[in-house]
């Protein structure tokens, strides 16, 4: 039977007689349960057992991490006290012998451009010849001969890759090698092409240079979003840069024009005879002239690469000796077709030509600008 206290007899305000009723009725209410009272009673030894040995091991924990400490700090002792007490050092100077005297520590090699091109130079003359031997199987020539591809057309794919691969900041080499590809996939190729197939293969044989010259070549969704305009498909070119590949066996190591006038340039030490502002004025005409006769496939297209750079460095040298009076055209060029072996006949008969096209650019193909727009520069400009 549970009490009730009524509050109201009381006299004690509601608040003040809350807390004992509580305590009555819950002390009543464990009186006469026992299992209630029994449960409770283990609870709370339970409860108290269980502090007991938390703060034990509290204990135990601090007492652990003092000695630990006093045994750190006995062992830091005993260490200073066991360090051996050393003399100063005195310092001697070591001199190599005399036979070594002589020789000189080297710098460590910096993989520099013009490091590069330090060690390119000693190897100049073999890498040209080895180039010029591989010209007969490496070098497209009458390309498309077999072909219903007409000239203009081509020279507008080339006028267009000038501006793409400039756009994307690639280097002149991707240039050449891309139309290097194109061109010696059409001399290889035994299936007829047609008018439609020159975009296709002028677009994957950018993307296969800017693969094999690059850093960081341009990705595929690059070239079909922003260089197809989405008008030729991924597969397409996947497909196509298969097959000018094994059209062509691989070769993509083949010398370009690119190649050889450099080559010739500097194995026939055509720096150490001008100026540094003249020469750099030289390889900017020579690049010029170089990605200039690539338009023109009756003069690029019927003569081998080696004979055709000779030709346009000829050219380049007519225009340096108007600003360098010390400087012979006639002379050098004679100098330059002995060292790299070619008939200076022919090559004065490719020159005319070269320079009859220069002056007759814009006539010969007169809405194609890239050229002019990417790759024209005045004598300031090389100054600067």
């Amino acid at each position: 039977m549970e009490i009730k206290y009524n509050r109201s007899l009381s006299g004690v305000p509601e608040n003040q007689s809350q807390q004992p009723l509580r305590r009555i009725t819950k002390t009543y209410i464990e009186n006469r349960d026992p299992v209630r009272r029994n449960l409770t009673q283990l609870y709370n030894e339970d409860t108290q057992q269980i502090n007991k040995s938390m703060l034990g091991s509290n204990n135990d924990l601090r007492r652990k991490q003092e000695r630990v400490k006093r045994s750190f700090n006995q062992d830091i002792l005993e260490d200073k006290e066991n360090v051996p007490q050393h003399k100063a050092i005195s310092s001697k100077i070591y001199t190599l012998p005399q036979e070594f005297s002589a020789i000189t520590i080297k710098q460590k090699f910096d993989h520099t451009i013009q490091e590069n091109k330090n060690l390119q130079k000693q190897y100049t003359d073999e890498i040209f010849f080895y180039l010029k031997e591989q010209e007969k199987k490496s070098t497209p020539l009458e390309w498309l001969k077999n072909h219903s591809i007409p000239n203009n057309l081509r020279a507008k794919m080339i006028d267009w890759m000038v501006e793409v691969l400039c756009s994307y900041k690639c280097t002149d080499q991707t240039f050449f090698v891309a139309v290097r590809t194109m061109d010696f996939y059409f001399s290889k190729c035994e299936k007829q092409l047609e008018v439609s197939d020159l975009h296709l293969c002028g677009v994957t044989s950018m993307f296969i240079a800017a693969k094999y010259e690059e850093i960081h070549p341009m990705k595929l969704s690059v070239v079909y979003e922003k260089i197809a305009h989405k008008k030729l498909s991924t597969d397409q070119i996947k497909k196509k840069e298969s097959d000018i590949l094994q059209t062509i066996g691989f070769d993509l190591v083949g010398g370009t024009l690119y190649d050889m006038y450099n080559l010739i340039l500097t194995n026939c030490f055509i720096e150490q005879r001008l100026q540094d502002k003249n020469y750099k004025y030289l390889k900017k005409l020579c690049l010029y002239l170089s990605k200039m006769v690539l338009y023109e496939y009756e003069i690029c297209g019927k003569t081998n690469y080696t004979l055709l750079a000779s030709a346009l460095i000829f050219v380049a040298f007519k225009i340096v000796e108007q600003l360098d009076s010390s400087f012979n055209a006639d002379s050098q060029i004679k100098d330059v077709a002995q060292i790299i072996q070619v008939d200076q006949d022919q090559l004065i008969e490719i020159a005319a030509k070269v320079l009859n096209l220069a002056k007759n650019f814009e006539k010969h193909f007169p809405n194609l600008e890239n050229l002019k727009k990417f790759n024209g520069f005045q004598l300031e400009d090389v100054e600067q």
